[in-house]
């Protein structure tokens, strides 16, 4: 995956299980995660894409995040259980898309987006 040395993986986990940790503080609740996941998705184009709704896809994706952060703790991992997400979720409207790689950038960037970190150097 491009842009994930090991170096900037460990920088992003960090951003990640710190941004996610903040977000569950309280009653441990996931719907701070799942908005701003969704508002990740909104600044991607997510809605204009078409298949399943920002809403939908947020709500599975809280809890890849949530095994990543509490679980195995490897954002590469958790970037490409997103790329299969969007694929999944997409709109099938040409058959243009390949496979579930081709949404790695745009898995990375709502990572990277959710934790407040888009744009930082790599």
């Amino acid at each position: 995956m491009s842009g994930g040395g090991s170096e900037r993986s460990v920088v992003r986990m960090a951003a990640l299980r710190a941004r996610f940790l903040r977000d569950c503080e309280g009653e441990g609740s996931h719907e701070v995660v799942a908005a701003r996941v969704e508002a990740a998705l909104d600044a991607i184009g997510w809605r204009s894409a078409g298949g399943s709704s920002s809403e939908e896809v947020a709500a599975v994706a809280v809890h890849i995040l949530d095994n990543c952060v509490n679980g195995y703790h490897d954002v590469n991992a958790a970037v490409r259980s997103l790329a299969v997400l969007l694929y999944q979720s997409s709109a099938t409207l040409d058959g243009s898309m390949s496979g579930p790689s081709d949404f790695l950038p745009a898995a990375l960037e709502v990572v990277d987006r959710y934790t407040g970190t888009a744009g930082a150097s790599t």
